[in-house]
């Protein structure tokens, strides 16, 4: 990301399909531009990416008194931002088995809104 007189200009490669479209999103005097899309896809991708970007966080969880972790992930998009927090919080926790797949092992993981939920059973 570059900073040009305090506006906002990102290159970016779209991950909505398979096309795989590099992108420019600027803010302008007018709003956000973002050029370079092939798809309307892109263009809703490029102004998340640039006002905020968020991502599925997939995990591997320690259950108690196991050695074999069980894989989990959000239940939908977590701040980019808050990322390593999330994580981290997932490191820490230690849920009982056995686990189910769809299970839900944290709620509300960091004040997100988003739920941590197991991708397999245990």
């Amino acid at each position: 990301m570059t900073m040009t007189s305090e506006k906002k200009k990102e290159e970016l490669v779209c991950i909505t399909c398979p096309r795989g479209c590099l992108l420019t999103a600027q803010e302008t005097e007018s709003g956000i531009e973002i050029s370079g899309n092939f798809c309307p896809r892109g263009e809703e991708y490029g102004r998340q990416e640039l006002t905020n970007p968020v991502r599925v966080l997939t995990a591997l969880m320690r259950l108690q008194d196991t050695e074999k972790p069980v894989s989990v992930k959000t239940d939908r998009p977590v701040p980019r931002a808050k990322l390593f927090e999330c994580a981290s919080e997932i490191y820490r926790t230690h849920p009982e088995a056995p686990v189910h797949r769809g299970d839900i092992l944290i709620r509300d993981l960091c004040g997100t809104g988003c739920n941590v939920i197991a991708t397999r059973d245990s």
